[in-house]
């Protein structure tokens, strides 16, 4: 499995004018997350039970990291960030794609419920830096099992002049990265 982003980042608690180092990341979510992200999900869009099982059944596919997709986390201390991604077959690249076509990014003050939400505690940065470290260990992730394209939906990014490194505007409208897989090594 490809080596996960983890980086500084200075944030400071609210109380306090001294800042302290947090450590960011982004890795593939497992089997075991299944329980938390569900819980995650929740507080972040509740949906009446049908909806809920169908989602959570949705997750576990995309947990499995089979030939669905896969489920990039991102956080500090918890989840703040989740990257949804589904394999799909393209006739027009001849191969299988990583199709982004959704995006939780983590919340800002102003749309944090401060009562039942922490999520925007020390989520320093903008939802386009969390989804270009999102999106290098996706292409990371890709390129370690063969597959040679992502394609981002068109309003994903925010700002066109933030788009996550690589990526250009495709012909049929959406962000698109041409990848070239990690040569295998026997032995």
């Amino acid at each position: 499995m490809p080596a996960c982003f983890e980086g500084p980042l200075m944030s400071a608690h609210p109380d306090s004018r001294i800042p302290i180092e947090t450590q960011r990341w982004v890795r593939p979510g497992v089997t075991a997350d299944a329980e938390s992200l569900d819980a995650w999900l929740m507080a972040r869009a509740p949906l009446a039970v049908p909806e809920a099982r169908a989602r959570r059944l949705a997750l576990d596919a995309l947990l499995e990291q089979g030939a669905h997709g896969i489920c990039l986390m991102a956080g500090t201390d918890t989840v703040r960030a989740l990257l949804p991604v589904t394999l799909i077959h393209s006739l027009s690249t001849g191969g299988r794609v990583a199709m982004v076509t959704e995006w939780w990014p983590p919340q800002t003050p102003e749309r944090a419920d401060s009562a039942n939400n922490a999520d925007s505690a020390g989520s320093a940065g903008s939802a386009d830096q969390w989804l270009g470290e999102c999106c290098a260990v996706l292409s990371d992730w890709c390129r370690a099992h063969g597959i040679r394209h992502i394609f981002l939906a068109p309003d994903l990014v925010a700002d066109p002049a933030q788009v996550p490194e690589g990526f250009a505007r495709g012909a049929e409208g959406l962000w698109r990265r041409n990848l070239v897989p990690v040569a295998k090594q026997l032995g």
